[in-house]
C-alpha cells in the first residue's frame, strides 16, 4: 500500500488536494479461508482516492492496518480464474462520476468509510511494527 498526494481536487472537496492510494496485490496460492484453497489466484493494481484533509489524516493508519490484516480485498471465485477483488472496505475508485460510479462527489462517504471500518473492528491511530 503506497499513497500519494495529488495537486487536483476531487468534486465536492475543492479546498482540498488528493490522497492517492496504490495496493499492489501479487498472483499468490489461496489460503484456507479462500474459496478453493491450495489453488492459483490473480492478484492485481487498485488504486482510491481520497481528499486529502483532516478526516482522512485521521483515517489513513486505519486503512493501512485494515489492509496489514487483510480486510481490504478478497478472493473472488469466477469462472475465468479466481482472483483478487474489493473486500467489505468502500473505496472511491475513480475521481468523478459520483456515488452510482465509485467516485466524487458523494457527501457521505467519509462517514461511510469511517463506520465501516469501526464495524470491521479497525482502530485509528494504527502503526504497524516493523519486525
Amino acid at each position: 500500500m503506497t499513497c500519494c498526494e495529488m495537486s487536483l481536487s476531487l468534486p465536492g472537496h475543492s479546498r482540498d488536494t488528493t490522497l492517492k492510494i496504490t495496493y499492489t496485490i501479487p498472483d499468490g496460492v489461496q489460503g484456507k479461508d479462500h474459496p478453493n484453497p491450495g489453488s492459483a489466484f490473480q492478484g492485481g493494481t487498485f488504486h482510491a482516492f481520497l481528499p486529502l484533509n483532516e478526516m482522512t489524516l485521521q483515517l489513513s493508519p486505519s486503512l493501512k492496518q485494515a489492509f496489514d490484516q487483510g480486510l481490504t480485498f478478497c478472493v473472488r471465485a469466477e469462472d475465468a480464474g479466481d482472483k483478487v477483488a474489493w473486500g467489505h472496505i468502500p473505496h472511491k475508485t475513480s475521481i468523478e462520476g459520483g456515488k452510482s460510479r465509485y467516485g466524487y462527489p458523494d457527501s457521505g462517504y467519509l462517514k461511510c468509510l469511517k463506520d465501516s471500518l469501526k464495524h470491521l473492528n479497525v482502530k485509528e491511530g494504527y502503526k504497524k511494527e516493523n519486525k
